[in-house]
This record gives structure tokens, sequence and C-alpha cells, in this order.
């Protein structure tokens, strides 16, 4: 899943922040999280906020064609990336209370010819991202120039054959878009159906979604643009044959839909509730060690509350739902600018349905000399050292060796990342050291971090 998540915030003695207190519940603040955050002239957003099986909020904003000027509107269509995961998982769900299968069957029942280097490769391990399979969006050559030719699901598992694995399988989690193509495989095998007819048959149809489709050169009516952001301004995204995509993220739907989706997977209406509960659990690797990604879903932390959810990507938009179970709220963002992060605006929805508190991320002007005392390595653990940097009078982050990003000052001693949730603190703790709070996805509690 792409970004920092956010974390929800502690005060102390020493931290100096601006609050901006949430409005009352109406419809109105969530309007104000669009309008403040998108243009109407843009690509957009649309967005679902359910709440106890009501609909609190359903809107949209900016354009659905730039060309035609078209806005775009609750009902807009869009490609939902991998999302479509979760209905992968949810159809192998089916099928195994179906009796046409076992997540714990080998592959090769399915796959026979699919090389595994001599390892036994369980559905259940493609369903979790644990089976060692390569990821083949990252072959460079597939993504600049075979994803536009068309293709057939065998033609493709067949090119997928030549990636090695990464690893034994259950001894990692890794991120397989593979992994789902050669779900969508093993659900044509154990159907008799393809992949478009069983999803359509057995979930579109069933839970009544007719905005919800697999992508196709069909007209489509009420479908999103998508677009994505160049040196030169915004323009139409890439090209790709949606056969490439197929049960990792050939899906399109809407808001609603999705919403009636989430609502009937973990109401029993789609599945049984021991295959929503398995679907939702973070999986035991070999070393007895939890992912959070369970078939389809990963386990994700909001504020104080335990959410599920998933993220999507696909030339020309960027998706993001999640449920907090606690809370019964479940919140959808589609948009069709790629390069938008859909989480961000999903995220501040939830504030709103939450009453939230939230720093107030303003950019202030904070003295150079103040800024330099923070520049240093801070320790976590034994595992995560994050450091703050500057360069060019800019205040650099990056956790071990990862990527770098920029922080913003919202306070003499408090930064913020820009359009996130996330945020730290720099402060002394009781024994004078100087620490970093670090505020994941607007969590209450920090994860600190302490200067070398």
């Amino acid at each position: 899943m792409k970004g920092l998540l956010l974390s929800a915030l502690l005060i102390s003695s020493t931290l100096n922040l601006a609050f901006a207190q949430s409005p009352d519940q109406s419809e109105s603040k969530y309007t104000k999280v669009l309008v403040e955050h998108i243009q109407p002239s843009d690509p957009g957003v649309a967005v679902i906020v359910s709440k106890n099986g009501n609909v609190l909020y359903k809107g949209a904003q900016g354009k659905a064609n730039l060309e035609h000027n078209i806005p775009l509107t609750s009902d807009s269509i869009f490609r939902i990336g991998s999302l479509t995961k979760q209905f992968t998982a949810a159809a192998i769900m089916i099928l195994q209370e179906q009796k046409k299968l076992s997540v714990t069957d080998d592959i090769h029942n399915y796959v026979p010819n699919f090389p595994t280097e001599g390892s036994i490769v369980t559905i259940e391990n493609l369903l979790t991202h644990t089976s060692g399979i390569a990821n083949y969006t990252d072959d460079e050559e597939i993504m600049t120039k075979e994803v536009q030719v068309p293709t057939t699901l065998d033609e493709m598992l067949v090119r997928f054959a030549k990636h090695p694995m990464n690893f034994k399988p259950g001894e990692h989690m890794a991120y397989s878009n593979t992994g789902y193509i050669i779900l969508g495989k093993i659900i044509e095998v154990a159907s008799g159906q393809n992949y478009p007819e069983f999803i359509d048959q057995h979930i579109f149809k069933k839970l009544g979604m007719q905005s919800s489709f697999y992508g196709s050169p069909n007209i489509i009516v009420n479908r999103a643009n998508g677009y994505d952001s160049s040196e030169s301004g915004i323009v139409n995204a890439m090209y790709i044959d949606m056969m490439w995509p197929h049960a990792a993220g050939a899906l399109l739907s809407t808001v609603s839909d999705l919403n009636t989706f989430y609502s009937a997977l973990h109401n029993g209406q789609l599945v049984s509730d021991k295959s929503y509960q398995k679907m939702v659990a973070p999986f035991k690797l070999n070393d007895g060690t939890l992912s959070p990604y369970g078939y389809g879903l990963s386990n994700l932390s909001f504020s104080k509350y335990h959410a599920i959810g998933h993220s999507g990507g696909i030339p020309g938009f960027q998706t993001f739902a999640f449920y907090i179970p606690s809370e019964d709220l479940y919140v959808a963002a589609l948009s069709n600018l790629s390069d938008r992060d859909a989480s961000y605006i999903a995220k501040l929805m939830a504030a709103k349905a939450l009453d939230l508190k939230m720093p107030n991320f303003t950019r202030v002007a904070v003295d150079e000399k103040t800024i330099k005392s923070f520049e240093g390595s801070y320790k976590e653990n034994e595992h995560t050292i994050r450091k703050l940097t500057i360069s060019d009078g800019k205040v650099i982050y990056q956790r071990n060796e990862g990527p770098k990003y920029e922080l913003v000052p919202f306070a003499e001693n408090s930064f913020y990342f820009e359009n996130n949730l996330t945020y730290l603190v720099i402060e002394k703790d009781k024994s004078g050291q100087q620490v970093m709070n670090f505020y994941h996805d607007l969590a209450e509690v920090p994860k600190q971090a302490t200067k070398l």
C-alpha cells in the first residue's frame, strides 16, 4: 500500500500545536474536504462515507472528462486498480464454500506448468502475497512496452514464468500482482467460467452492483476518463490492454457499489463469517511472525482504530477504501488522476466522521538555528533509524535507507508531510534526551526515537 499512515495527537507539555475542531455532523464538512483539496477544473475524486449501514455522505469534485468539460458525479465509474484483489479473494472463498477448491491446495493442481523451483506454493500463499513469486509490475520491459499489446491469460503466465522466485513460500510477505493473476486462472479452472463471467454472476449480479464491470473497450455510461501528470501538465493516461491487470486490477466500480460489496462481505451476505474472518486475519509467516495482509485485504491502523483496507493504482487512477469494524464505518475514495493520493482524501473523510481533532497543518516560519538543532539520526529500535537532515534550507526525513521526504514546519518543534496525516514532534523526554515522536496516521501514542 502507498504512502505514510496518519497518527492521532498525544499532547505533551512541550508540544505547541494549533488545532482545528471538527464541525458538527453534517454534509458540509465532507464537501469542504473536497473543495479544499480538489480544483473543480481538474480530474477529481468521488467519495462515500457509510456508518452503521447508513450513507452519511456521497459526493464528488472535479472533472470526469477534461476535453468535454464533464463533471464527476458520485455515480461516476472508475477503474479501481488493486481494490480488485478483494473481489478475487472473495471469489476464491466462494469456490471453497462450493467445495471446488481449498486455499491449502498446491497451485500446481490448477496451473501445473507454472515453475515454483521445487517449492509447494498454496492458493493461500498467493492470496497473502507470501508465495515468493515475483511481481511482474516490477519488470520494466513489461510495464513500458508489453502492457499495451493484446494478450491472453495463458500467454501472460508463460511470460511471468521467466521471472525467478524471490524467496521460499511463507518466508516473507512481498506484494505480487503475478500471484493474483494466477488466482484469476485458478478461478477459471475451478469454476469452468472465465474470470469476468464468474465475478459478474457470483458477485456483481448477486449483490445488485449494476455499475461494476470487468475492464474492456465496451462503452460504459458514466465512465470517468483517467489522467496522468506530466511535465507539460495533465495528460490522458497511458493505454494498457486490460488483460494485463486481470484478477489483480482490471475491475471498474463506483463508490456506492464498493460500499454495497463491503457491507455484504462483512455482513455474511456474500461469504460465510468464517470465510470473511480468514480474509481479514493477519497471516502467520514461517518464523511465527504476522504479516498484516490477509486475503485481498490488509490490516491498518488509523488514529486509535484498527482498520481493514486496500489501495489501488492503475494508469489514470488512484483508489483507496477502508473499514473500521468497531465503528462500522466504511470510506471509499476514487480518483481519476493517477498521482493524487486517494487515501489522504479517504482518511480526511474518516476523521470528519469520527469527529477527530487534528493538528492545523499550516506552514509556519521557524528559526533556522532551531531547525538545525533537530538535525541528526534518531533510533527507534534495532531495525528503525529515522533521520532528519537540512538541505538547501529544507528539512528532509528518511527512514533507514528508504525514500526521502520533505517536511513542512507547522510549529516550532513540529513537522508534517505534505498531503498526508503523518507528522512528527521533536522534544525532550523526562531524562532530558532529545526524542522524535512520530505520529503515524493520527495515532494517539507516537513511535518514539531517541537522538543518537
